[in-house]
């Protein structure tokens, strides 16, 4: 037991040199803007319902995406397919998913933030992809660079 409190003792003593020693000034300000990656999915409220709240479990199904990185224009074209039908993923809700009404999501550089511009929804809600969707991307260091996001092919 006391060997136990002599290690919380010496720990608590040591933390403000260990925080005193973390320069900020020393970390990276990272530079870049980039969107490196696309991804769809689609949601649906499933006949199944959470015990607790009652309501309607919500499902997902990640839509099969191949991108191109435009990075010189900010621009990226993707190709979306409808996977086949699996599980809870049924031929009812397959016929259901459109361009319409899909959830985005990106990969971007390190500390980067997104955000939507031109009327674009934000990342992370549904939003429809048969019009080209537009972001900012802000690297750490303050950098900005607008992107275009197009889908230009929708299959099943």
């Amino acid at each position: 037991m006391k060997k136990i409190k002599m290690k919380w003792l010496m720990m608590l003593l040591c933390m403000p040199f260990m925080l005193v020693s973390c320069n900020w000034e020393d970390l990276p300000a990272y530079e870049e803007a980039e969107i490196t990656a696309v991804q769809y999915y689609y949601r649906w409220a499933s006949d199944k319902q959470d015990p607790i709240t009652g309501e309607p479990i919500v499902k997902e199904v990640r839509l099969n995406t191949e991108y191109k990185v435009n990075s010189e224009n900010g621009l990226i074209e993707t190709t979306v397919t409808v996977p086949p039908v699996n599980g809870d993923f049924t031929e009812k809700v397959r016929q259901e998913v459109s361009q319409k009404k899909l959830w985005g999501q990106v990969s971007v550089s390190t500390a980067a933030r997104v955000t939507p511009i031109e009327g674009t929804a934000a990342l992370g809600t549904p939003d429809d992809w048969t019009a080209e969707r537009k972001y900012n991307v802000s690297a750490a260091n303050g950098n900005n660079k607008v992107w275009t996001i197009k889908m230009i092919k929708f299959s099943k």
